[in-house]
């Protein structure tokens, strides 16, 4: 089970709709939807992605009309996509114990 972070090398700046990340060093900006401006703030290294989707159907009374199996694919897609842009970063150590 991953574990991801804001990397270190990202700076995330909020606002009422959405969110942009500067990553460095390429000084390239990401911009986010305040769905994905959530996730990301919840995702702090000591959650996991699917601990964050229940956290969101739980935080926005999301019940059978919604399963959590599908926040859960949206924010692991979501995980791996910010990944690859160098939004998010994997935890190492929490990656390792768990294996």
């Amino acid at each position: 089970m991953p574990f991801y972070k804001l990397s270190k090398d990202a700076l995330l700046e909020t606002f009422d709709d959405g969110g942009l990340v500067l990553v460095l060093p390429e000084r390239r900006l990401v911009e986010l939807n305040p769905s994905a401006v959530e996730i990301v703030k919840l995702l702090d290294g000591q959650r996991s992605p699917e601990q964050v989707a229940s956290e969101i159907a739980k935080n926005h009374d999301i019940s059978n009309d919604y399963p959590v199996k599908h926040i859960i694919q949206d924010v692991l897609e979501l995980c791996m996509e910010l990944d690859r842009t160098g939004v998010l970063e994997l935890q190492p150590n929490l990656q390792e114990s768990v294996e």
